[in-house]
């Protein structure tokens, strides 16, 4: 599965940069987290609960960010297991560029997904994967805006 995307956000890349690079954040910002704990400057653990279509799964894993020409690029690579739900591996290329103040993320996901969560409809995994990450934006920007 793939998903790409772009968000304009109305402040400095530094600090989106920075912002991106904070659990704290992440964790008030990202709708289906529930814990994020970081291990060292470039790695995390994570557990996310999510429902997609009648599947209700809570998947524990590993985030780890390569800051390839921080803060203008990185990658950011995952993989998760949830039991009989399945699996969860992907890896996500963000570019940050400043324009005006203001920074343009774009970004591109690919995901393998196994077990349970790959046996329901792409469409379906999508839809909610879409919903995730706008919902995610949404906070993100007023938590750059107000934090």
């Amino acid at each position: 599965m793939e998903l790409n995307g772009q968000y304009r956000i109305p402040a400095a890349r530094e600090r989106v940069f920075t912002a991106l690079c904070d659990p704290a954040v992440l964790q008030r910002c990202i709708p289906v987290l529930e814990e994020m704990d970081r291990l060292s400057p470039t790695e995390y653990s994570a557990r996310v609960r999510a429902t997609v279509g009648p599947l209700n799964a809570r998947f524990a894993g590993n985030v780890r960010v390569a800051p390839e020409d921080a803060p203008r690029f990185y990658i950011l690579y995952a993989e998760g297991k949830g039991g009989l739900a399945g699996a969860v591996k992907g890896e996500a290329r963000i570019t940050l560029e400043e324009v005006d103040g203001h920074t343009h993320l774009s970004f591109t996901l690919a995901a393998a997904l196994g077990g349970a969560v790959g046996r329901l409809a792409v469409k379906l995994v999508k839809a909610k994967a879409d919903r995730v990450i706008d919902g995610f934006f949404e906070r993100f920007t007023a938590e750059v805006l107000n934090g």
